[in-house]
């Protein structure tokens, strides 16, 4: 599977550079940092948290592909930024 995240640059240059130190590839390090996060087992179950919920006056009528194309836009303005590039809308 491929898919964009983000990282805080001076953790990706740390983790890029341990990963060329151990001759692993910067994405088989990452699998295996997760793996072992996710075969840890927790000491204490985590208190579950409660998100606030906030209801508007009106309904938003957007649909699910509008909001998502919404969201992909920001993704790609916000990458577009970190690379100094000035991002214009069609």
């Amino acid at each position: 599977m491929q898919t964009t995240l983000r990282i805080d640059d001076r953790l990706y240059r740390e983790a890029k550079t341990e990963a060329a130190r151990s001759g692993l590839s910067l994405t088989r390090f990452l699998e295996e940092g997760l793996r072992l996060r996710l075969e840890k087992q927790p000491l204490e179950s985590p208190t579950p948290h409660t998100f606030r919920t906030y209801a508007t006056a009106t309904p938003d009528a957007r649909s699910w592909e509008e909001l998502r194309h919404i969201a992909d836009d920001e993704q790609q303005t916000h990458d577009l930024a970190k690379l100094g590039i000035p991002h214009r809308n069609p």
